[in-house]
């Protein structure tokens, strides 16, 4: 099938070439014969005529990248680019009868390599290449920056050009769907986080047809019919903070500064009324990861057994404020002491920051044993949401390090065990209005980890980690929750690896649903359920009725 002259998923001009390697700049360069066939990924740009077609690729090689040689013998290349791409799922739409497919945008040009070996076109390309890269940063970076270094450096480099010869490009972006079939598959990506694909897809269709398409989808993003109703508390806080959060941004989103200060704005009310404690004390850990603590003491009496907790917020919001009442609670109720960790917020220090200071605030709470009046030999490590993923992490990491002892249990609030969330809990409890979304899951994991390397690491996403030998687990599951699944996945792979575990499931609750104590009797049933939890791991009375 063709558009006018042009096959059905060719690029419109040479300008969708520009943008596509603008937007992916990283390409394979492919060089020699079967007996030598070399291949390096490296940042490109494309250089185009007065009319704005594409007449050639520059980079530079390393000097050291043994294919150099192979291309002064054999100047001839294929340069392979692949843009965005992503899989699309039948499951998104009202029409089951289609088939599942691929949306990608790719290119390859077969060109003829210069080689360019004078100080002056290195230092031009790498140049050009470096303002590209760092334009529209904050405190864009430049070479200068480097000093003397940047001379030293750049003489490791050979820059090129390659000319090209012949390119074919393939843009397949939905251009043969039905309308409806792509507003499923536009709702379906965006649900996904796949908003560039997304953004190339409604580039290629045009203003026209997006809308004429506009309120088709029935795909993932449409209220979902089968999901559970919240219990009615919840339900209000849910709205309380929902509608909160809108009206302090004003409907605009905001640098992460004003998001943060927002987020501690609209949890303050919800924090009041809290147990009083016969002491709060605040200190640092110190070492190369230093982090802070506040610790909590409801009574004022030595050797209590503590609660070591990270809260949520996506690894990127919230802190010791927004979570004070909640650990008053689990101190008060428990009749221990709770130690929260104000760990580092991403993106500004991505992951493994705050597991390295969570794993060397426990070492630190060890050494010092009982100094601090706390039994530090008698710990569980808790937290909720992204602070239950650095728990397990935490335990994961003292397991491996063969530093267990002491470590009593796992308390896990609806714990973000995986960067990877099923379709399914996504279409029915993802959606917006809901408490957290699937945008909210794709952007947070996006802050917290540094690539999509990070994403099999079972340290990132302990979901994956074998936890054979960890201590016995205590998982607080809302019913309504987009990251529910993963809780109950979870539970099954404990009790798998031996792991004796609890698993509690609260219908009509959905995330973060323990910040509503103040207003909601579930919310205050499910504290209570822990610590009855926490109790029997330590103390006789509650062993047997736990």
């Amino acid at each position: 099938m063709t558009v006018g002259a042009k096959p059905l998923y060719q690029p419109r001009d040479g300008r969708d070439l520009v943008d596509l390697l603008a937007a992916q700049p990283l390409a394979w360069v492919v060089s020699g014969g079967a007996t030598e066939l070399c291949a390096t990924p490296l940042p490109l740009q494309m250089e185009t005529d007065a009319e704005g077609a594409p007449v050639a690729l520059v980079g530079h090689f390393a000097r050291n990248n043994a294919q150099l040689t192979v291309l002064a013998a054999q100047p001839e290349a294929m340069i392979l680019v692949m843009g965005p791409q992503a899989y699309v799922s039948p499951s998104w739409f009202a029409d089951r009868t289609q088939a599942p497919t691929w949306n990608y945008a790719c290119a390859v040009f077969r060109v003829h390599v210069a080689l360019e070996d004078d100080p002056v076109s290195i230092a031009h390309r790498l140049d050009e290449l470096i303002a590209a890269s760092e334009a529209g940063r904050p405190r864009a970076w430049s070479g200068k920056d480097m000093g003397a270094r940047y001379a030293s450096l750049s003489r490791g480099v050979v820059g090129f050009r390659a000319k090209i010869l012949e390119w074919k490009a393939s843009f397949k972006l939905g251009q043969d769907e039905r309308d409806d079939v792509f507003a499923d598959i536009l709702a379906g990506l965006g649900l996904h986080g796949e908003q560039e694909l997304v953004a190339w897809m409604a580039r290629f269709a045009g203003e026209e047809r997006m809308g004429r398409i506009e309120g088709l989808s029935t795909g993932p993003v449409a209220p979902a019919a089968d999901r559970p109703p919240l219990d009615p508390d919840i339900a209000r806080f849910v709205a309380t903070v929902v509608e909160d959060s809108r009206r302090l941004t004003e409907g605009r989103p905001g640098d992460l500064t004003m998001q943060r200060r927002i987020a501690e704005q609209v949890r303050r009310p919800w924090t009041l009324g809290a147990p009083r404690m016969a002491r709060v004390r605040e200190m640092d850990v110190p070492g190369a990861r230093p982090v802070r603590l506040r610790i909590y003491e409801p009574e004022d009496r030595t050797g209590m057994p503590a609660l070591v907790y990270l809260h949520g917020g996506g690894w990127t919001l919230f802190s010791l404020d927004t979570h004070d009442r909640l650990m008053r609670e689990y101190a008060t109720r428990a009749g221990i002491a709770v130690i929260a960790v104000d760990y580092a917020l991403a993106p500004e220090h991505k992951y493994p920051y705050a597991l390295q200071q969570s794993v060397a605030a426990v070492r630190w709470l060890r050494k010092l044993g009982t100094s601090l009046g706390i039994d530090t030999t008698r710990l569980v490590l808790g937290g909720d949401s992204a602070g239950g993923n650095l728990a397990m992490a935490t335990a994961l990491a003292l397991r491996d390090a063969g530093a267990m002892a002491g470590i009593d249990g796992l308390l896990l609030n609806y714990a973000a065990f995986d960067a990877e969330v099923d379709a399914e809990s996504r279409r029915r409890l993802g959606s917006e209005g809901d408490m957290l979304t699937s945008t909210e899951i794709d952007l947070y994991w996006g802050n917290y980890l540094r690539d999509d390397a990070d994403r099999a690491d079972p340290f990132a996403c302990p979901g994956r980690a074998d936890p054979t030998g960890l201590p016995p687990a205590l998982l607080i599951v809302p019913e309504c929750d987009v990251l529910a699944a993963q809780s109950l996945a979870m539970g099954e792979r404990f009790r798998e690896a031996g792991v004796a575990v609890t698993q509690h499931v609260y219908p009509g609750a959905t995330h973060s649903f323990l910040e509503a104590m103040s207003i909601s009797p579930l919310a205050l049933r499910a504290i209570d359920d822990s610590a009855r939890w926490l109790r029997s791991l330590w103390f006789t009375d509650e062993k047997n009725g736990y």
